[in-house]
């Protein structure tokens, strides 16, 4: 961090989202601090979207400024904190002295996604039983994988909903039924504690594969992007924007790097294809406390379905 002047400090951005970027030189946008981690600061815009100023420990992300900072914590930085938006900086005024994060030389991010139609039916199942045995071997108990014995009845009576609604979905999903598949999807949204509950990550996962070119997941697409639309007060801020970012395609590093795995392991062998995903989806495992886990659960649903439903046409 250094000083320009007595009142002011200047952060610089490492990298930044493309689309971010561009929305920043939009004249007259402004936002405020919404809430403040030790290594992200969320802020929502007048308009509604959730933007993350993140430390350069985290990944690229949609919406997400990577600044080059260690953390938050000596920013002063608190809710309700007026942001104000501009053509190559991000200002945050305070009366103990202006923090200023200059845009110009962010590297831009954009998501590049890779097809999996190339995939046959046979290495498809051979993909899901790798990511199975990756889940089971490496993900966090709690959310939508088993808890231990014993937990607390809150969490056990959580743990046993998302199993139900998981069911439900894959059963609505399964037979192509738009209003099964609407209520599965409301029974999942917004359940679970965090920031992104355990059912939005859980759902995140099939709708990034909804967006990958041939996916047999539309209609589930179709249908999550009503329901966000008609309940978008379902869940968090940051759950809603994860959801319709990755119905775009648009997900946080590392899960591109998961999917570009998946494409590369064509022809291989099970054993061979779980050590090709194995350390992107350990990456992938170590997000948020089960954030990354959950999403894996419905990563790897999505495609016991996807491979499911080529079989039905």
């Amino acid at each position: 961090m250094t000083s320009t002047r007595c009142d002011a400090a200047v952060l610089r951005a490492r990298s930044a989202d493309a689309v971010l970027l561009d929305r920043l030189r939009a004249p007259g946008a402004d936002g405020r601090v919404d809430t403040v981690f030790r290594h992200v600061i969320n802020v929502l815009t007048s308009d509604g979207q959730l933007i993350a100023l993140a430390s350069r420990s985290n990944g690229d992300a949609p919406w997400t400024l990577v600044v080059d900072v260690e953390d938050w914590s000596g920013s002063a930085v608190e809710a309700g904190q007026v942001v104000r938006f501009g053509a190559g900086s991000v200002l945050l005024p305070a009366p103990a002295g202006d923090l200023r994060i200059d845009t110009r030389a962010a590297r831009r991010w954009n998501p590049i996604l890779v097809s999996l139609g190339h995939l046959g039916d046979d290495h498809l199942a051979v993909a899901t039983r790798a990511l199975g045995h990756l889940l089971c071997s490496h993900g966090v108990p709690g959310g939508m994988l088993a808890g231990p014995p014993g937990a607390p009845p809150m969490d056990a009576a959580v743990g046993r909903a998302l199993a139900a609604g998981r069911d439900a979905f894959v059963h609505a999903v399964r037979l192509q039924d738009d209003e099964a598949t609407r209520r599965a999807v409301l029974g999942l949204l917004g359940l679970g504690p965090g920031l992104t509950p355990a059912g939005d990550d859980f759902l995140t996962g099939p709708a990034l594969l909804s967006a990958l070119t041939g996916t047999r997941l539309r209609p589930f697409a179709r249908t999550l992007a009503a329901v966000l639309g008609d309940h978008p007060g379902r869940t968090t801020p940051l759950s809603l924007t994860t959801l319709r970012e990755a119905l775009a395609g648009r997900v946080r590093d590392p899960w591109p790097a998961v999917l570009h795995a998946l494409a590369a392991t064509a022809g291989r062998g099970e054993a061979q294809v779980t050590e090709t995903l194995r350390n992107p989806v350990r990456r992938a495992l170590a997000i948020g406390h089960t954030s990354g886990t959950d999403t894996l659960s419905g990563l790897l649903t999505g495609l016991h379905l996807e491979r499911e439903l080529r079989g039905s046409l």
